[in-house]
Formats: structure tokens, C-alpha cells, sequence
């Protein structure tokens, strides 16, 4: 999902995560992207993490290609075992070019995640931040809140809400399968508030090693 868990890798955890993405905006614009992250416990309760990602985007004002990378890193807090409420500071600086632009530094985002496990298999997960946009000139504040439940030992099912004081918020449900010990695999699906509603499609597979 988009909401972030304070959950930080120890030292010398790593996972690899690749992401894959239709979004249908409004009016008739279209979008497809993929990423693909690495991340690794640090030590000291910090991860940091490197992601290359690509958007299409077709029939819209916007319509060209994308590339980007983000560069983050998520320090915990709080809570040093599963079952305690955690909090994590988590940032991150991303830089990207349209179409054959050059590249450049393009947002900057510090915020904290919040993760808090409930009776009967369900877990809250809060995230609030800010985001500047130093393309456009822009500073705002994201938030996000999800709230997921243990169908079974490696099934889990989520529901969000997420958005920042620009745009109108999404709502969102996800379900993850931990198919094995190291690999998780996942899917989501979004709507944009509002007429015209944007809608957004992912699946995703996260390998630990």
C-alpha cells in the first residue's frame, strides 16, 4: 500500500521490491509505470533504500515519459519488538527528467510512520509529513492512514486513506501474501475523491535475502 509501516530491516536485512502500475486519469489520460527498490538494514535502526522507476503517460497535457530515482532512508524511533507501537522517521530525496530532459533533483520529503498492533490480528499504521516540490515551486503536507487484518498466517488484507492539502484524497484496498518465508507478493486497487475519478492498479513482489 502507499501508507508506510514504521518497520525498519536490522543490519544486514535486505529486501528487493518490484512494482508495477496502471493508473486512468482524468479526463482521458492513462498511465503505466514500474519500479524497482533496494533496501538494507543499516544498523542502529536506520534502512535506507534506492529505487529507479518508469511512467508512460498517454492522452493527457502531461502525456511523455518519466524516469526517476528516489533516494530514502526510514531511522526508527520506537519499538524495538513486533508486538510494541512503533514510530520511525522516514525521508527521502528523489530526482527524475520527462521525456530526454536532463536530470535533476526534483522533491524533497521528511515525515514520520506511525505502526500500532491491535487486538484480534488487526494492525494501524499512521504517516504524516512534508513534501516540497522543487520543480513546481510547491510545499505541502502528505498524510496517510491504513488499517490491515490478518485473514490468515500469510494472508493479510488492507484498507487506506491518503492524500496531502493540494488534491482531493484516495481510498484504497490491498492484499498481501507472504507465499513464502522471503517472498511477499501483493496488489492493490485506488480511487481518487471527487468527479472524474482517477483510478490506480498495482501489484508487487518483495523478495528478502
Amino acid at each position: 500500500m502507499t501508507t508506510e509501516d514504521a518497520g525498519v530491516l536490522e543490519a544486514g536485512e535486505c529486501e528487493l521490491e518490484v512494482y508495477a502500475g496502471h493508473e486512468r486519469q482524468r479526463p482521458e489520460g492513462r498511465a503505466r509505470g514500474a519500479s524497482v527498490q533496494g533496501s538494507c538494514g543499516v544498523g542502529h535502526g536506520v534502512q535506507a533504500a534506492l529505487a529507479a522507476e518508469r511512467v508512460r503517460v498517454r492522452g493527457s497535457e502531461d502525456a511523455g515519459r518519466d524516469e526517476g530515482g528516489l533516494l530514502s532512508f526510514k531511522a526508527r524511533l520506537l519499538g524495538e519488538d513486533d508486538d510494541d507501537p512503533a514510530l520511525a522517521l522516514v525521508g527521502g530525496l528523489h530526482w527524475g527528467r520527462h521525456d530526454h530532459e536532463a536530470f535533476r533533483r526534483d522533491s524533497l520529503a521528511l515525515g514520520l510512520a506511525g505502526t500500532l498492533p491491535l487486538p484480534q490480528g488487526f494492525t494501524a499504521h499512521a504517516n504524516l509529513g512534508h513534501y516540497h516540490d522543487h520543480a513546481e515551486r510547491q510545499r505541502s503536507t502528505f498524510w496517510a492512514l491504513a488499517l490491515e487484518k490478518a485473514l490468515t498466517d500469510t494472508v493479510d488484507l488492507g484498507a487506506e486513506l491518503y492524500g496531502d492539502d493540494r488534491g482531493r484524497p484516495w481510498r484504497g484496498l490491498g492484499l498481501r501474501w507472504a507465499a513464502t518465508p522471503s517472498l511477499t507478493v501483493g496488489t492493490s486497487y485506488a480511487v481518487q475523491a471527487g468527479a472524474g475519478r482517477a483510478r490506480l492498479v498495482t501489484v508487487g513482489v518483495t523478495l528478502g535475502f
